[in-house]
């Protein structure tokens, strides 16, 4: 089944205020009947001081002013019994009636206590009040029955409950129209991402966008973003995969034609030579393309670890030795015998410096030398690969780590990734690299500036 905020927010809503609303009643009706009995009894107490008062300013007249209350009912039409009403009886010290109204028995034998009691009258609970004029020595007597005090608040509760049921179809109107527009906003965003069409991965406009929904947009708009590099890079990999192999696969089918027609048993030899070095330099092209376009920020630090750098490094110049030994180039490894730490991941550190010594080997001249340093402090771990070759003018330093670029003149084959690819990883792994002329004045030296763990 489908949910519905909108359904969801009005029937709970509904439900909650429905719940407050009963406890309200019920709080009303029991919680309260103390407060309200006592506000009753007050009146109680308040009518008994006006009778006293009067009988004091008529104290000669008793007589025609019973006769008067006795005709109040024939006067005026009275809707309510007159056994709703306060009733009372005024007594003299010598057990004689002096005024009374009509509801109240005239023998009550439970008023003996001055102040408050609880009497039954005729099987009849009542509420009563006694007080004793000190003065003339006179007994006045308040009552009410209580069945009218509990049909008092039970109207109450049931006026409140009445106001809750007329007044729902207008609260739930209210609710669903509320609801409604605070979901626009919503069905805005809804309306954008549905009309887009599949190419378009430009990010979601977040201005009137509610608080509550601006993270789903933002992540939202974060996954556009990371979809719109992830096409790029694939992209950018056709069009670099296509320009970098067109050259080497067009040498390879002229060399192997040149075979193919040659009779010459050396120009052959030459030629399937050529064919071999055309094959390599294909093949460490799409090398270095595929590593480059795996070099994806989010795929690499999701795999985050301790590396230990010396031990990395030492991996590495143990596999490119048979490569160094070709063109009798020595490769030292200058490093603290401590444990040299980061944080980052193992694959792209075997990457990056595979690529630098790589590099160092192949620009350095037979008989050369490739230095591997690893130096650090508190705070940063700086690894230095130095070769001997002919270096890099500080005007092209820039450059070079552009993809494909490649200084003109260089003797040794290459893509013109692998400098890009070092910085694609220190970029990665938040260090910061650095090309400099070795202290000899000959060379390069490439610096790689890591933060220790």
């Amino acid at each position: 089944m489908k949910r519905s905020i909108r359904t969801f927010l009005l029937i709970n809503l509904l439900v909650s205020i429905t719940l407050i609303t009963l406890l309200v009643v019920i709080g009303n009706f029991y919680l309260d009947q103390k407060e309200f009995r006592n506000r009753i009894d007050n009146r109680l107490t308040s009518v008994a001081l006006t009778l006293q008062a009067l009988i004091n300013e008529n104290s000669g007249t008793l007589i025609k002013l019973q006769r008067d209350i006795n005709e109040i009912p024939k006067l005026i039409q009275v809707t309510t019994p007159s056994s709703e009403h306060i009733q009372y009886q005024i007594w003299n010290n010598h057990n004689k009636l002096l005024l009374h109204s009509r509801g109240l028995p005239l023998s009550i034998t439970c008023l003996k206590k001055i102040g408050f009691n609880n009497c039954i009258i005729d099987h009849v609970p009542w509420r009563v009040y006694v007080s004793h004029d000190p003065l003339k020595k006179d007994t006045i007597i308040i009552a009410e029955r209580y069945s009218f005090r509990d049909r008092l608040a039970t109207q109450a509760a049931r006026d409140l409950i009445i106001i809750m049921l007329i007044s729902y179809p207008i609260l739930g109107l209210l609710i669903w129209i509320i609801v409604g527009k605070g979901l626009t906003s919503i069905r805005h965003v809804t309306t954008e991402v549905h009309q887009r069409a599949a190419s378009n991965l430009q990010t979601v406009d977040t201005r009137g966008v509610p608080n509550e929904i601006k993270p789903l947009v933002n992540e939202l708009n974060k996954l556009f973003k990371r979809l719109q590099e992830a096409f790029q890079r694939e992209k950018r990999f056709a069009t670099n995969a296509a320009h970098e192999l067109k050259t080497p696969l067009a040498a390879l089918r002229t060399q192997t034609q040149v075979a193919l027609n040659t009779t010459d048993e050396v120009e052959r030899i030459v030629a399937l030579n050529k064919i071999l070095e055309c094959v390599d330099r294909s093949t460490h092209t799409v090398q270095q393309l595929l590593i480059l376009s795996r070099m994806v920020p989010e795929s690499v630090l999701e795999q985050n670890e301790p590396v230990i750098l010396n031990k990395e490094s030492a991996q590495v110049i143990a596999d490119l030795v048979p490569i160094a030994r070709k063109k009798n180039i020595e490769i030292e490894l200058i490093a603290p015998s401590k444990p040299q730490i980061i944080i980052g991941n193992a694959t792209a550190i075997n990457i990056l410096l595979r690529n630098l010594i790589d590099n160092a080997i192949r620009y350095s001249p037979r008989g050369g030398l490739v230095q591997v340093v690893i130096e650090s402090d508190d705070k940063f771990i700086v690894l230095k690969v130095i070769d001997t070759g002919h270096g890099i003018p500080k005007e092209l330093r820039k450059r070079v780590f552009e993809r494909f670029y490649r200084i003109i003149g260089t003797e040794p084959s290459g893509s013109g990734l692998g400098l890009s690819i070092v910085q694609q990883i220190a970029r990665i792994h938040k260090a910061k690299i650095r090309l400099a002329t070795p202290k000899s004045g000959k060379g390069l030296e490439v610096r790689v500036i890591f933060r220790s763990a």
